[in-house]
This record gives structure tokens, C-alpha cells and sequence, in this order.
């Protein structure tokens, strides 16, 4: 007895036609699309807080040329021109450190905030966190190895300003130390604008971004600030002085060569026919069931053991492997604590001592306290430290709650 076809053949044919259009829709969008990113980003093309819209326009107000440097769309800068690479928020690829390293004259903003966008506005943000300091740090450094960042309250004056112009900061101020940095801006704190000589090459750093973005702009003398930064690093006498502000750091792209425009080219559109035959065949030969399908296998790998790998991968990639650390070593203690009947108002150092004196009498060689000073807060220990802290903690759990009664998992 043959099994009744799943679609009937009207059906079937106005179920593959739409699927047709729909394919060809997509590959038509994919072959002339092109993107140019306008969101709640640190691009001159953000209208939000943190984006540099603003600037762009400030510039081209004051008849300072600008233009965007965008994937497969490069523009150089020219004689007497100036790269902006501002706020770089990812990793930059070896291309982006290439070009740093041989443009003659560079401005790099080190980024400064997270910011996560309003869902009911898209173009912009709904919150903003600072970013770790040693994040920062990382990018600063493609500059100057040896380059720190630091924050704290705003500078109240200057010792040096060649810029003639005293920003106003929103908040905090991020600075930058450095012996082989020369201040443009600075004082004993730090630097807002230092600079880096290498022959003829010039890169400049502004170490806060909040001054030139768009929600900083509006304050005080800032939008003077920016104006005078620009005007003090190009110069219109060897060329039209260019300002390029190099977008491929935040992956804008224009006009991008996509690949799937290939499969259209010989040799690979010998690929796309014989694909295109496949899924002629494999339609065709599914148009009736033959028997009861098999069950597919689970898209993911559920339970426990994937939630924990996924939620220790997430904390690794935010660089919070310290944190989490910490918290072991103080949790665990105070699990150890609950299994004793420990008071409850001692606080971690004091709840390590008076386990302490229960190991002692239970012939325990390690201690608590010695361990729980190792991953300190304040100790600036290593990742690995903290890491053999934590298997330090873990062992003397399971020694000093060997035999009792109310024994708990390793957690």
C-alpha cells in the first residue's frame, strides 16, 4: 500500500515557484548590495552618543576637506593629509596595523565605552559601560609598547596645552602615560594628547574619545577643541590637507565585490549549475515519502555540561577569567563555612581563620587564609595564580570535608 504524497501537485508547484523568487531576491540583494553601517557605532556615519556624525559634519562646516576610507574603497589621505582611525572597538586586522604603521600622519582615538542599542531607536544607544582598562591598553599599545591608560576625575588645568583650546569632559577623564609619548595636552595625571615622532612619520593619540564624539561635541569649548585638532595636524600648504577617517577599523564597506558574484563567472559557474541540477533532483525525488522519515539529530547539544562550556567561553572571551576566579575562592570558603556552621557574620578573612583553626585540629597541613590572600583583589596576581589559587581552595575543601556528614558536590 503506497503512502498518499504530503503536497498535492498544485501545491507543490506554487511551494517550489515561491521558493525560486525567494532564492533569486536573495542572490540579487547579495550581488548588489552594499553596506555602509549607520547604526548606534563609533562610525562618522552614527547619529548616536557615541558616534562621530558630528564631527564629520563640523569638519566639512569649516571647509576642512573629509572623506571615509571604507573596505575595497581606500582613500588616502595625501600630502599634508590626516588618517583618523578613531575608536577602533575590535581587534584590528594586519591590514589596519599596516597601514597605521606606514601613514605618515595619524590620529588615533582610543575607544572607551560598551554601548548596547535602543531597541526602539536603533540608530541610538540605550546604555554605555566603560571597557576594561587593559583593552584599551592593547590597542593604545600598537603605538607605544610601553604606553599605559589610566582614568580618573578631570584635569582642573593644564601644564602644557599646544592646542590653546581646554576641553570640557562629561564625567571621568582617560588619560595616557608614556616617557616616549611628548604631551600635546598633559599634566602630571597623564595625557589627553600625546605624541609619537618616528622619522617623518607623526601619530598623534587622543586618549578620550567623549571630547569629539557627538553627545561631547555640544559642551564647553569642545567643538572648537576638535576643529583645532584637525587643523593642527594637517596641512593645507603641502596639499589639500585631507582629513580621511579610516571606516574598515568598524567594517564599513563600499560597494563590496561579493563573492557570490563568482558563481556567475566561469570557471566557478560549472559549480553553480551542477548544485542548481542537485537541487532539481533532490526536489524532484521528494515530492512523495517513501516510508516514515528518520529523525534528525538535535540541532544543539543540550543539558549541563554544554550550558557550563558555553557560560565559561562567554566569561573567557569578556576577559573575566579574574573576576570569576575570585569569586570561586570566595564562594567556595564559603560553602566550606556553611558546612561547619560557621557564624554567619564573619566575613571572608576572618571565616578563613576560623576554619583554619578546624583543620588545624583535624591535622590539615594547608590553610584557607594564606590562599584566600593569594587571590586578593588587590594583590595583582596573575591569571596564574588566581588559577592555582582556585585548585589550592578546591583541594583543601575536599581535605577538610573528607568524613564529614553534609558533604556537597565540587562546585
Amino acid at each position: 500500500m503506497t503512502e498518499k504524497a504530503t503536497f498535492s501537485g498544485p501545491v507543490l508547484a506554487v511551494l517550489v515557484a515561491g521558493a525560486t523568487a525567494i532564492f533569486a531576491l536573495s542572490m540579487l540583494l547579495m550581488l548588489n548590495g552594499s553596506s555602509e553601517e549607520q547604526g548606534f557605532s563609533t562610525t562618522t556615519k552614527s547619529v548616536s552618543a557615541i558616534g562621530h556624525a558630528g564631527l564629520y559634519d563640523l569638519a566639512q562646516r569649516f571647509d576642512i576637506p573629509v572623506a571615509r576610507s571604507r573596505i575595497n574603497g581606500i582613500v588616502a589621505p595625501g600630502e599634508g593629509g590626516l588618517l583618523v582611525m578613531a575608536e577602533p572597538t575590535s581587534s584590528l586586522s594586519k591590514d589596519d596595523i599596516i597601514r597605521l604603521g606606514r601613514e605618515n600622519n595619524v590620529l588615533l582615538v582610543l575607544p572607551k565605552r560598551w554601548a548596547l542599542a535602543d531597541r526602539s531607536k536603533p540608530t541610538w544607544i540605550r546604555s554605555a559601560t566603560p571597557m576594561d582598562i587593559p583593552w584599551v591598553t592593547s590597542i593604545a599599545r600598537l603605538v607605544e609598547p610601553q604606553l599605559e591608560v589610566t582614568r580618573g576625575d578631570p584635569p582642573k588645568s593644564w601644564d602644557r596645552n599646544d592646542l590653546g583650546v581646554n576641553p570640557s569632559f562629561d564625567d571621568g577623564a582617560q588619560l595616557i602615560r608614556s616617557e616616549e609619548l611628548t604631551p600635546i595636552i598633559g599634566n602630571r595625571q597623564g595625557m589627553l594628547i600625546g605624541e609619537k615622532l618616528d622619522g617623518e612619520r607623526r601619530v598623534w593619540v587622543l586618549a578620550d574619545p567623549d571630547l569629539i564624539e557627538n553627545h561631547g561635541l555640544t559642551k564647553g569649548r569642545n567643538a572648537e577643541f576638535a576643529l583645532a585638532l584637525l587643523n593642527a595636524m594637517r596641512d593645507a600648504e603641502l596639499g589639500d590637507g585631507k582629513v580621511v577617517f579610516d571606516e574598515t577599523i568598524h567594517g564599513m564597506v563600499n560597494n563590496v565585490d561579493s563573492p557570490f558574484r563568482k558563481l556567475f563567472q566561469f570557471p566557478y559557474v560549472i559549480v553553480l549549475l551542477l548544485v542548481l541540477a542537485a537541487t532539481a533532483l533532490l526536489a524532484l525525488a521528494t515530492t512523495s515519502r517513501f516510508g516514515k522519515p528518520r529523525l534528525a539529530p538535535p540541532a544543539f547539544d543540550l543539558g549541563k555540561e554544554r550550558l557550563i562550556t558555553n557560560t565559561a567561553t562567554l566569561l573567557d572571551r569578556a576577559g573575566h577569567q579574574a573576576f570569576v576566579l575570585r569569586r570561586y575562592v570566595r564562594a567556595t570558603l564559603r560553602d566550606v563555612g556553611r558546612l561547619f556552621h560557621a557564624p554567619r557574620q564573619l566575613d571572608d578573612e576572618k571565616l578563613a581563620e576560623w576554619l583554619d583553626k578546624i583543620g588545624e585540629a583535624r591535622g590539615l597541613e594547608t590553610k584557607a587564609s594564606p590562599i584566600l590572600a593569594r587571590a586578593g583583589e588587590g594583590q595583582g596576581t596573575s591569571l596564574t595564580g588566581l588559577f592555582q589559587a582556585a585548585r589550592d581552595i578546591h583541594d583543601w575543601k575536599e581535605e577538610i570535608t573528607d568524613g564529614t556528614a553534609a558533604r556537597r558536590p565540587y562546585r
